[in-house]
């Protein structure tokens, strides 16, 4: 019974998120740009198979295998909808205005879901996050910064950012799960 409500659980997942923005540009083939995401773990609806020793040389090189994941270029993170928040970073600084997806959209539109995320960056620094706590505070994947894209060796391709500025309850919070030059969500 427990196995069968599980699977009755991610098929409505699965069906609610293939009718996702996301879902509808890779049905479209407009799924063509450098990929700068890569979703792993729970995900329900993977964009392409397992890791490859031979393709997945950086993925490899940090100790990361996976057997399915879903994978995003810009226009399909820019197919989702898009939030703008305002946030100092670093904690204390001036305040700028990120915008981009939110976390929450980005993964339930390949049906993942679990209890933590892990947020790698490129220079290899992760973090654990219950992913209850990061929806709840707002967690943005992060395009852009005062309107202008991030690009790799600043702050990009990703910067996952929450909008401090903006909410009260997060003045203290601090720069722990603000990940930037992200390339790696695992779902668990």
């Amino acid at each position: 019974m427990r196995n069968f409500l599980r699977a009755l659980i991610i098929g409505i997942i699965a069906t609610v998120a293939s009718q996702s923005p996301a879902a509808e540009v890779w049905r479209q083939g407009e799924f063509r740009g450098t990929v700068i995401l890569t979703v792993t773990g729970n995900v329900a609806l993977p964009t392409r198979h397992g890791s490859s020793e031979d393709v997945d040389k950086f993925f490899m090189f940090n100790g990361i295998t996976f057997d399915k994941a879903a994978q995003f270029d810009v226009a399909t993170l820019q197919a989702l909808p898009q939030v703008t928040v305002n946030a100092d970073f670093p904690k204390g600084g001036l305040v700028y205005a990120f915008e981009g997806p939110l976390l929450k959209d980005v993964l339930e539109s390949v049906g993942a879901m679990g209890e933590v995320v892990t947020i790698r960056a490129l220079n290899g620094y992760a973090v654990d996050i219950p992913l209850a706590e990061a929806y709840a505070a707002g967690a943005v994947v992060a395009l852009k910064r005062d309107g202008i894209p991030f690009a790799i060796g600043d702050f990009g391709p990703i910067h996952v950012v929450f909008p401090r500025a903006d909410r009260a309850d997060l003045a203290d919070m601090n720069d722990d799960w603000w990940v930037w030059s992200v390339y790696h969500i695992h779902v668990e």
